[in-house]
């Protein structure tokens, strides 16, 4: 999910990306309830001097016991093709996203959305969670115990707007998307974020498929008096690859993410004119079953930011980059160059609708960076335990 802006907070969706066959119309009225809950307990070799993880600011800190996230959600289906879905999400998860949207508390909504399914085509209107990522905005969805640096850097959490799903058949399927920008409730421009995608399910399977989406739209922050000059030139671009394929034991998901915006002079410490800012990334995430619910998993992920302008989410980033005692106005530095390596493995065992996650993972970055000591390091190493459950 996208962490721009989110300096100020440490603290974010998991991203969503489902996989859609041809549509079919919801059966016969009814209510459905769902939830679930996950908690972490997680230490690291580093200790910065704000007392935030480094490479996982949207995480809680160190030598703690966190509850990441209980989210409850229900879906109610209509006649004629309609229904309805409502998710709360709470916690460190629902604390971030609320930050995010520029809101204050524990508790957010998610998801309120309204829905009508047809033969071939799905239209979606309402506050809906992204479709980016190879990672889920509920923690007991995913493989890995940690978020990784594409989920807390690079993609968004959710957009309110609306949603064209068009089924081809049973292998291939579109979207088109019209939302007022990444992370915002209420639209702070006169212009739209805009969007297309394109998914294969292999031989009409949910679970082996690709998708590629591309999103172009303002992200300029204020409106009236409180817009910036240019408020509607400044672009934020976007293209992301997501898939996932298994066979037998074996899972494979994978995330291609490029990225591009436009600042004006005075958001890039030693810029002189306006800057197009850049980022790029990619990961995979792997899964193998053992037996008794035993699996073992790993991800690699790699990052690189043109300008800073992601990475500085991260304190001790924006530390090192030279921004901080510079106001919030700066969000990145002119030519910082910053690429970022993240490494985890771990277990995972599943008991029912419960499990138990035990991860291992290392982090480092081109640039040294500062410690609460004043010492000097470039990696960091982390160890995570998460246990959660779903129903």
């Amino acid at each position: 999910m996208c962490f721009l802006f989110r300096f100020s907070t440490a603290a974010m969706l998991g991203t969503a990306l489902l996989a859609q066959a041809p549509a079919s119309s919801p059966s016969q009225p009814g209510l459905k309830w769902r939830g679930s809950i996950w908690a972490s307990a997680l230490t690291q070799n580093r200790e910065s001097a704000d007392g935030t993880l480094v490479f996982r600011p949207v995480e809680a800190g160190p030598s703690q016991f966190t509850l990441d996230g209980v989210m409850f959600g229900a879906d109610a289906t209509f006649a004629k093709g309609w229904s309805a879905k409502f998710t709360l999400l709470a916690g460190q998860v629902g604390k971030v996203v609320q930050t995010t949207t520029g809101d204050t508390g524990t508790v957010a909504a998610v998801e309120a959305m309204v829905t009508w399914t047809g033969e071939r085509d799905t239209l979606r209107v309402g506050r809906m969670i992204t479709f980016i990522g190879m990672e889920f905005l509920d923690g007991s969805q995913d493989i890995t115990a940690s978020r990784g640096l594409l989920y807390t850097f690079t993609d968004p959490f959710g957009q309110v707007g609306v949603n064209w799903h068009h089924a081809f058949n049973a292998t291939w399927s579109s979207d088109v998307w019209a939302f007022n920008g990444e992370d915002r409730i209420k639209d702070n421009n006169h212009g739209k974020t805009v969007g297309l995608g394109l998914t294969y399910n292999h031989s009409g399977s949910a679970e082996r498929y690709l998708s590629i989406h591309a999103y172009r739209g303002p992200e300029q922050d204020g409106l009236g008096s409180a817009a910036n000059t240019g408020a509607e030139g400044r672009q934020r671009e976007r293209v992301c690859a997501m898939g996932q394929w298994i066979w037998g034991k074996s899972t494979l998901q994978g995330e291609v993410s490029l990225g591009r915006e436009q600042f004006a002079a005075a958001a890039i410490l030693g810029a002189t004119g306006p800057v197009d800012a850049s980022w790029k990334g990619f990961g995979l995430i792997y899964r193998y079953e053992l037996a008794n619910g035993i699996s073992l998993f790993a991800r690699a992920e790699h990052l690189s930011d043109e300008h800073g302008v992601r990475l500085s989410a991260d304190t001790s980033i924006r530390t090192t980059l030279g921004l901080d005692g510079q106001g919030t106005s700066f969000l990145g530095r002119l030519g910082a160059g910053l690429k970022a390596q993240s490494f985890a493995a771990g277990v995972e065992k599943k008991h029912g609708p419960a499990f138990a996650r035990v991860e291992v993972r290392r982090d480092q970055l081109n640039r040294d960076l500062t410690d609460a000591k004043g010492d000097r390091f470039k990696d960091g190493v982390s160890g995570t335990v998460s246990l959660g459950a779903s129903f």
